[in-house]
């Protein structure tokens, strides 16, 4: 029988996946590394024989769930693991200190963002929420690979921790302050000539992890919302039309169905004593300034559900996709193409209470619910969309990142048009 044995660099972020054959013989198939712009992978066998992620905080859950893709994806039914050069095996997946250097994670992971975009910007600012407190930068020209800048701010401490390093890495700078605005101060680092575009992302997002609760029965909860979205594009003709049109709601007919069909093509369990996933969402869409207060309900109504169903009365649940900085952005968002088009946004947010009797379980519901149906899936939740809310919608599950993204190249499009 074949076996994958996963060898782990005592001394450095890398991680070697070799074949061991039936007669001993051993062949490097796979190696995994930490570099300046995330996580390198290359295969010497299967399909994608190179890819870049951008790291988590969480970067010993990342490896295992790429170790696990190599093995399932060579029909691998064994694994084992082996650190430094101790004769015995590990039980599990053991990381050297090196990657678990945060502040490494987080560069690289900024890095990985200004890079990975195709924004037509000069300078783009990769600028990522990698854990609750801590946030890092990269500031790079398009058409370079070395950074200009990169920034670490640290909210852990009070005043917080501002680090800056220069092109090659080098710490140039380190200082104690609160900052209102982390994207105003690292714009305010490049000259107010340049043409700059700051993309925001949240890393921590990757993996949610869950708020582990007890009830007053002694039974144990792993709990946990992700907000996801549905976005429409509504064209006017003029400013009277748009704002006439962002007043009225539009209405999302068969609310119950789609909830139903929602969690079939995500392949997730109705909310029971035995765990599962509560899909709440409201019954219009809103436009981008209301988008805040209808979260806040989502959130209210979340808090009554637990308690209601499952007699659990907890106020501290983890939320994820629901960024504040992100949420303001998109509410002060532009809908003036020109002088004679605007572009009416509408957005549909769905909450997905996840309460799991194990992490295990948790962790299932929330890769199902992160990473969306399948492609036949969402050719039925387009069609859902389409019969049920409106022809102006997309079929797609998005983060607010994603709904900024598509927003801004459909309007940026249309301005390039003169439409």
């Amino acid at each position: 029988m074949v076996t994958l044995k996963v060898y782990s660099d005592p001394n450095e972020a890398i991680v070697s996946c070799l074949l061991i054959n039936d007669d001993g013989s051993e062949k490097n198939i796979v190696t995994i590394s930490l570099e300046d712009n995330g996580i390198h992978v290359h295969k010497l066998v299967g399909e994608d024989s190179y890819y870049i992620l951008s790291p988590i905080a969480q970067i010993d859950v990342l490896i295992k769930e790429v170790i696990e893709e190599i093995a399932e994806e060579l029909n691998i039914k064994s694994i084992v693991f082996k650190f430094g050069e101790y004769d015995e095996n590990t039980n599990d997946l053991v990381l050297s200190d090196e990657w678990y250097n945060i502040e490494k994670l987080a560069l690289a992971a900024s890095k990985h963002t200004a890079l990975s975009s195709d924004i037509e910007s000069k300078i783009v600012i990769g600028i990522v929420k990698f854990t609750n407190y801590l946030f890092a930068a990269t500031v790079i020209r398009k058409e370079d690979t070395f950074p200009l800048v990169q920034v670490i701010y640290d909210k852990s401490y009070n005043p917080s921790i501002i680090k800056i390093f220069n092109e090659l890495g080098q710490l140039v700078e380190e200082r104690r302050e609160n900052i209102d605005n982390f994207n105003e101060y690292v714009k305010s680092l490049v000259s107010s000539s340049e043409d700059v575009t700051i993309i925001y992302r949240e890393s921590l997002e990757e993996i949610p992890s869950p708020r582990e609760v007890t009830s007053d029965n002694g039974d144990k909860h792993f709990i946990g919302v992700i907000f996801k979205y549905i976005a429409g594009f509504i064209p006017s003709l003029s400013e009277n039309m748009a704002n006439n049109s962002s007043n009225k709601k539009i209405i999302l007919k068969n609310k119950k169905k789609f909830i139903k069909f929602l969690r079939a093509i995500l392949y997730v369990d109705k909310l029971s004593k035995e765990g599962g996933v509560e899909v709440i969402l409201p019954s219009y869409a809103v436009s981008l300034p209301l988008v805040y207060s209808e979260i806040e309900k989502l959130k209210s109504r979340t808090e009554k559900i637990l308690l209601n169903k499952l007699n659990i009365k907890e106020e501290n649940i983890n939320y994820f996709g629901a960024s504040e900085e992100l949420l303001k952005e998109l509410s002060n968002a532009k809908n003036s193409i020109n002088n004679e088009f605007y572009l009416d946004v509408r957005i549909l947010p769905i909450a997905f209470l996840i309460v799991a009797n194990t992490k295990q379980q948790f962790d299932d519901y929330a890769k199902r619910i992160i990473n969306g149906p399948t492609s036949d899936g969402y050719e039925i939740l387009d069609e859902l969309i389409k019969d049920n809310l409106s022809t102006f919608f997309i079929g797609y599950l998005m983060s607010l990142e994603e709904a900024l993204i598509i927003y801004s190249d459909i309007f940026n499009e249309l301005s390039k048009d003169g439409k």
